[in-house]
């Protein structure tokens, strides 16, 4: 495993996070149905951690809204004993229980304070590495959110802070109101409009996370041409897979096959194509088992991807229909 330092942080981070979305299962709604991610069991996903801590990864990526908390419950769980030899990132949503409410200054601030206090209990720690806005903050809100992030930090509740977005605007918006120490960004072969952004990103000395990077699996290989397979009912990318457009799309994906060699596999060529940015920090990628994990990590020791093959797969990949999981 290879290491990048992480923008202006000065922490050392791996090339490939583990992306933690799976952990949170799936969860029951109030209507009775379920929604989330199949095939995911606590105990192996607690064995994932630490598979991914031998195999060099430091870095997991979560959110509150995982599973309603139960991502950070399984993290917590995972990490007793070997805090100290992992970074943390998790995600908040300031807008929860304030969209069709007054603008109430005072309600966005218990809002943030209280979802840290509820992560850090939930993840057994006393800080948060990264804390991401994983929602754009109404403009309204954007002052307080941005002062009360500077106090959860000055209270040693978070170190470093900034938002899961590619919107660049909104990112100036809070720019302007205090620093955005860190970016996750949506980026892959098939959705590469962030381009401008990293870069943008890499000369502002903003640490980058790029997620989505295998395009919620397009880019596996798994559901490609004949096995272009719709998802289990209640899977978060149902509705997506099922679409007559992203069949389509995943059906044109057999052309890019000449990327897996003998050398890589096809996940391990996305991967390597998202590294290879200058403006890339770290690539979340999320596994469920032994063998992805083994496969993600691998990503960081292969060779770029050469400007023949580059010349071949992006007017191919330009071809492709995709959902828009970057955006």
């Amino acid at each position: 495993m290879n290491y990048r330092t992480l923008g202006q942080t000065g922490l050392r981070v791996s090339e490939v996070g583990l992306g933690a979305m799976p952990f949170g299962g799936m969860v029951t709604q109030a209507d009775g149905t379920s929604f989330g991610w199949t095939g995911t069991e606590d105990q192996e996903c607690i064995n994932l951690v630490h598979l991914c801590e031998e195999l060099g990864v430091n870095l997991i990526d979560t959110a509150e809204a995982y599973g309603n908390g139960h991502g950070e419950t399984v993290i917590g769980q995972a990490l007793q004993g070997r805090r100290d030899r992992w970074l943390i990132a998790t995600k908040v949503n300031p807008n929860q229980g304030i969209d069709a409410a007054p603008p109430n200054e005072e309600a966005v601030r218990k809002r943030l304070t209280e979802a840290c206090e509820q992560s850090l209990q939930r993840m057994q720690t006393d800080y948060i590495d990264l804390y991401q806005l994983h929602r754009i903050p109404h403009a309204w809100a954007m002052p307080v959110v941005m002062a009360t992030l500077a106090e959860l930090r000055q209270a040693g509740k978070i170190r470093w802070y900034g938002i899961s977005t590619n919107d660049r605007d909104a990112i100036d918006q809070l720019r302007t109101l205090g620093p955005i120490h860190i970016l996750q960004i949506g980026y892959n072969l098939l959705e590469r409009g962030a381009d401008d952004l990293l870069n943008w990103a890499r000369d502002e000395q903003i640490g980058t996370l790029i997620r989505v990077p295998l395009a919620k699996g397009m880019l596996t290989g798994k559901y490609s041409g004949p096995n272009a397979i719709a998802m289990p009912q209640g899977d978060h990318r149902h509705e997506r897979f099922n679409r007559p457009d992203t069949q389509d799309g995943l059906n044109k994906l057999t052309e890019l096959s000449f990327l897996q060699t003998p050398e890589r596999s096809m996940v391990q060529a996305a991967l390597r194509f998202v590294l290879d940015h200058p403006g890339v920090s770290c690539v979340i990628s999320g596994a469920k088992t032994r063998q992805q994990a083994e496969e993600n990590a691998g990503a960081s020791d292969i060779s770029p991807l050469s400007q023949d093959e580059l010349a071949r797969a992006l007017p191919l990949a330009n071809a492709v229909s995709t959902p828009n999981w970057s955006g």
